[in-house]
């Protein structure tokens, strides 16, 4: 799993949404949804930051405009969460959007930290199948669950699943982040970093399923040798296997892995494209796809033939380049991001590692 709870506060808020929380009371013209006092507050008194929704299936990184009411005294008060401006595409203002969709159900949110101090909010309505889990709570008037009560650590997971189910785009999006070292003011350096050591684990364990898959093919003697370039440390070379055939041909076998599915996009450097541009022929070059992977096993599909696209590629990044230098600017480097069912003309069948 890759989001968590932030485990210093241990709390979980519940509510109700009301008319005024939800901008349908008449007598109202409330901008903001009401929380408790003892869950957030590790937060600022006046903090913008990015809090997740999810909505059933929906789950997004949203604008969160989270402030208390300051007392006489300088204490302060009734934390909330505001609409934010017009334009703003908010925690509140999707909330009320999704109510105003079904304007004759109870709506109720779940919210609380997670490892990396966004916030994440779950909301609920009661038609839905999500409601079961919340419907003995509702029912016991529960307004705050902290680590001391016995519904906790089942509530806890249940909302981490419902996170890392519905949130699978997102955790896509910040492994390609990682990946290509951008730097992105939509994901926090926190996960950013986080995808990245798990890039590094998932990678050398994609190149040991490999190796171990090779090892098969050597025994059942379906190939004469193979070098695997990164077994002592990292080469540094634009692939990461030799393989040799009975006809003494070579072929270089890059490994790109990912713990999502095949369609998950591969990402190559500046230096791999050039190295593929450079093949005699399709045959010399692969890319050995992992993926589903967990911590014991994977999937293997083997993807050849893809010096169309990488030439077609090159000729676009050379054009670019003279384009650039009559402005006396250099491309030192890049990374190219692409599905592999468009990359490559060939690819296999599953092997399951």
């Amino acid at each position: 799993m890759f989001f968590f709870f932030f485990n210093i506060e241990n709390r979980i808020g519940l509510k109700k949404l009301s008319d005024a929380d939800l901008g349908k009371s008449v007598k109202s013209n409330q901008t903001h949804i009401g929380l408790y006092n003892d869950v957030l507050t590790f937060l600022g008194n006046n903090v913008v930051t990015s809090a997740m929704l999810i909505y059933g299936n929906y789950c997004q990184l949203l604008d969160c405009y989270f402030d208390r009411i300051e007392n006489p005294d300088g204490t302060f008060r009734s934390p909330k969460i505001r609409l934010g401006g017009n334009d703003s595409d908010s925690i509140v203002h999707k909330i009320r959007e999704f109510a105003a969709q079904k304007p004759n159900e109870e709506w109720y949110i779940l919210w609380s930290g997670l490892d990396n101090k966004d916030l994440v909010f779950w909301l609920i309505n009661n038609k839905s199948e999500d409601f079961r889990f919340i419907k003995d709570l509702i029912s016991s008037k529960v307004k705050i669950i902290t680590g001391n009560d016995i519904e906790y650590e089942n509530l806890r997971n249940i909302i981490v699943n419902k996170i890392n189910q519905a949130s699978l785009d997102i955790q896509k999006d910040i492994e390609i982040v990682a990946e290509v070292g951008d730097i992105s003011k939509k994901y926090k350096a926190f996960d950013i970093e986080k995808a990245k050591r798990n890039l590094a684990l998932i990678g050398k364990r994609g190149e040991e399923l490999v190796n171990a898959h090779l090892e098969r093919e050597l025994s059942a003697q379906r190939i004469s040798s193979f070098e695997w370039l990164n077994k002592s440390k990292e080469s540094g070379l634009p692939y990461d296997f030799i393989l040799n055939d009975h006809r003494a041909n070579k072929q270089y076998i890059d490994v790109k892995s990912t713990r999502f599915d095949f369609n998950q996009n591969i990402v190559f450097s500046s230096q791999e494209a050039n190295f593929v541009n450079e093949m005699p022929c399709n045959e010399s070059y692969s890319v050995y796809r992992i993926f589903s992977m967990n911590e014991a096993d994977g999937i293997l599909r083997i993807c050849n033939n893809c010096s169309a696209y990488m030439t077609e590629l090159n000729k676009s990044i050379s054009v670019f380049k003279q384009d650039i230098s009559r402005s006396k600017t250099l491309l030192l480097n890049m990374n190219l991001s692409v599905k592999p069912a468009d990359c490559f003309m060939n690819i296999q069948e599953p092997i399951i590692l």
